[in-house]
């Protein structure tokens, strides 16, 4: 019998790399990596690619991201295991980051445009809600309170078209964000700042979907989501 072959993405490779490069070169606990511009520079790999095997290793336990200080080491790996984690449960289910985004930025504007002319009262109840929510969670600098709000008020778009073809093809997209590895990313991006941004992004959103004007709408979620794409990029080294 065959040996069953797991999907590998393009970041578990950079993750081994990085693994056998601290086994190589003999780190110890509390060293610092290069940066991510230098690592991504001398792998040859974008940073989005690189962002993801970090995250895989943050959640590994092996690196630990210290915003505008910089990556550590936080325990010595073992390539074995770390290999086998690499190709089971959620890494082998990850979807990268720029291909969901990508995914989102081409459906949701329309989505929004749909649910701005059917959503009911109580819907938009509980947009008002999670918009209140997100604005609280700002205030106290509560990311997971944040994103976790940010992730239902984009779900409760789709919900609101009533469209179940919408909502079984969206939902899945969207839930995408509340893999571990994106919330390892997200974790080492976000700051009071980006969450201001963010929050701003989220108003004007709804803000436009009450006027109902398409264009409007349209301008005002692909911004938000471009913009949120963009934020993938952000030096998390300082």
């Amino acid at each position: 019998m065959f040996d069953k072959i797991s999907p590998i993405h393009r970041s578990q490779i950079v993750a081994e790399q990085i693994v056998s490069k601290i086994q190589l070169a003999k780190m110890q606990i509390g060293d610092k990596l290069a940066s991510e511009r230098e690592i991504a520079k001398s792998m040859d790999v974008s940073r989005n690619t690189l962002r993801e095997a970090i995250a895989m290793l943050q959640v590994a336990g092996i690196l630990e991201v210290r915003r505008s200080s910089g990556i550590f080491i936080a325990a010595l790996p073992d390539q074995d295991v770390v290999k086998r984690r690499l190709i089971d449960g959620v890494f082998a289910t990850f979807t990268d980051s720029e291909t969901a985004i990508d995914a989102r930025i081409a459906m949701e504007p329309g989505v929004a445009i749909l649910a701005s002319k059917t959503a009911t009262d109580e819907e938009w109840k509980s947009i008002d809600r999670h918009l209140d929510a997100m604005r609280e969670a700002v205030d106290k600098k509560d990311i997971e309170e944040y994103r976790k709000n940010d992730n239902d008020m984009h779900k409760l778009f789709a919900t609101a078209t009533h469209n179940e073809v919408i909502i079984s093809t969206i939902l899945p997209i969207i839930d995408t964000a509340r893999q571990p590895l994106w919330s390892a990313i997200k974790k080492d991006i976000y700051n009071s700042s980006v969450l201001h941004e963010s929050y701003d992004e989220h108003r004007l959103i709804v803000e436009a979907m009450r006027t109902t004007d398409e264009y409007y709408i349209f301008r005002a979620v692909r911004r938000h989501l471009e913009k949120s794409k963009a934020r993938l990029g952000i030096d998390i080294d300082g």
